[in-house]
């Protein structure tokens, strides 16, 4: 059973000033896409549908509901 989670990001018109200094930074570096959604890159985030978690690396309340499915409960066991 394949579960896919999609999210679109769309950036605004960024200037060639501004990645300069965004590349001075030093973040976009070590980025799979380039930016960091937590990070300085998220001020050329204009628009997000879907999974905000899963942008970060991991779709959290997509993989919370796989986890369920097959018995493992997402809460520690004292909650």
């Amino acid at each position: 059973d394949l579960r896919l989670s999609y999210t679109r990001v769309r950036f605004r018109v960024v200037t060639a000033d501004e990645v300069r200094r965004y590349w001075a930074t030093g973040e976009p570096r070590d980025k799979a896409g380039g930016y960091a959604i937590q990070g300085y890159g998220a001020v050329f985030i204009e628009h997000i549908a879907g999974s905000y978690s899963g942008v970060m690396g991991l779709p959290l309340a997509e993989t919370a509901q796989l986890l369920v499915a097959v018995g493992v409960s997402v809460w520690h066991p004292e909650a």
